[in-house]
């Protein structure tokens, strides 16, 4: 089940369960709403990089997948080679999320004609990222009126910021980062006006810190360009990489919870599960707790939590693994605590009280209930699911954003 994103349950999907509920009862109703996931590994989704040779393509391509030059599969970086054909380099989270490395434009085996974007197999790909360093080039801008003529998405990312920042230092008296942010953004713009382009946001990033500058923003743009499916495929497959994919995640999960929630009540009503006692023992619930904890396991590797992101993430920077826990150490419970998933989950919802998890139901959710009560065996067990994945969202959420805050503290000293 970990493999699954969802978009929102809809009421034609709401019908067809009281339908089925009807004429068959909870016989083969799992089946029926496990119908209805869509497997995120199963979207694909194809960015090409294009961009004269040595201005960050393979850099961009591994920073985005989580990987460093050193990494199995990684892109090879300052080896000086020219592209000469397009080299596909999957992410390793999800083989069909592809990132495509085309050739320069102007070599004798692409030459800069219309028959460059044939070539590279253009319409194979989703949208594309055009890549700049410190120089703005006529190969540029006619790469950028070609894709623009084809209709196609693209973004202009500016790549070695930090390279201008410390040659701004080394030579201006008044050094201000923003006033140097503001002349590269400016000299593109005017770049785009000269060549008759469309204007559009100019990214400023260091691929090497995705914290600085345009990278989140960056991220935030694509992600909202992709149609939801889509879209969803790419924030489930990236790792935390900013801040803003964080909340993106968050909003996904959340959408998901509701349909875990039920899925969970189900099982639990079609199946001899022992029911849980809530708090004061008047009342239980029977959920799938194995169902749920692999959900919330889930959870944990998507906000890179889980033991195995943080030792990568401690190996990754350089710094003690304990540098992170000691940073969770007021965080979530679940982060906190030294029980297994299955064992907290069992905890946490003795320790539910009915009457809460009832009212803390949001409005949008209150559609379920006139079929959740006979389709799970109560209002209950629903609530109890969804209120309580929801709250474990939240606060993994915030558990996240306290990593990347010790991972800025961490880069930040080294650099300092």
């Amino acid at each position: 089940m970990d493999d699954i994103a969802y978009e929102d349950i809809t009421q034609a999907e709401i019908d067809e369960i009281r339908r089925h509920v009807d004429e068959h009862g909870l016989s083969g109703l799992p089946g029926i709403v496990k119908g209805k996931m869509r497997d995120w590994r199963n979207v694909p989704l194809s960015i090409a990089l294009v961009g004269e040779a040595a201005v960050g393509k393979s850099s961009f391509i591994n920073s985005i997948r989580g990987l460093t030059a050193d990494d199995e599969g990684s892109a090879p970086v300052g080896t000086g080679d020219v592209t000469r054909e397009p080299t596909k380099y999957c992410h390793p989270y999800n083989e069909q999320l592809v990132f495509w490395d085309l050739p320069g434009v102007g070599t004798p085996r692409f030459p800069q004609d219309k028959s460059y974007l044939g070539r590279v197999g253009y319409s194979n790909y989703d949208f594309f990222l055009l890549l700049s360093d410190d120089r703005f080039t006529s190969k540029d801008i006619w790469l950028a009126r070609e894709i623009e003529s084809l209709n196609k998405e693209y973004f202009f990312i500016r790549t070695k910021i930090d390279d201008a920042m410390e040659s701004a230092k080394d030579s201006e008296r008044d050094f201000s980062e923003s006033r140097v942010l503001e002349r590269i953004k400016k000299n593109c713009n005017d770049n785009f006006t000269a060549g008759q382009l469309k204007k559009r946001p100019v990214y400023c990033i260091d691929c090497y810190d995705k914290h600085k500058w345009d990278y989140s923003r960056l991220m935030e743009d694509i992600l909202v360009s992709l149609p939801e499916m889509k879209r969803n495929a790419l924030v489930l497959s990236l790792s935390p990489l900013t801040k803003g994919v964080i909340k993106s995640k968050t909003m996904v999960l959340k959408t998901r919870a509701k349909r875990m929630a039920l899925v969970s009540g189900i099982q639990g009503a079609g199946t001899s599960l022992i029911p849980i006692p809530l708090l004061g023992g008047a009342i239980g619930v029977s959920l799938d707790i194995a169902l749920l904890a692999t959900e919330v396991t889930f959870y944990l590797k998507q906000y890179g939590l889980d033991d195995e992101s943080l030792q990568e993430l401690s190996a990754r920077t350089n710094t003690r693994l304990d540098y992170y826990q000691d940073a969770l150490k007021n965080g979530s419970s679940i982060m906190t605590s030294r029980q297994s998933v299955k064992t907290f989950l069992m905890n946490m919802i003795k320790s539910e009280a009915t009457e809460e998890a009832i009212k803390r139901i949001p409005i949008e959710v209150t559609r379920f209930i006139p079929f959740v009560n006979a389709l799970v065996g109560g209002t209950i067990n629903f609530a109890t699911a969804y209120h309580m994945l929801n709250n474990m969202i939240d606060d993994l959420e915030k558990d996240a954003l306290i990593v990347i805050d010790a991972l800025i503290q961490a880069t930040s000293s080294e650099v300092d």
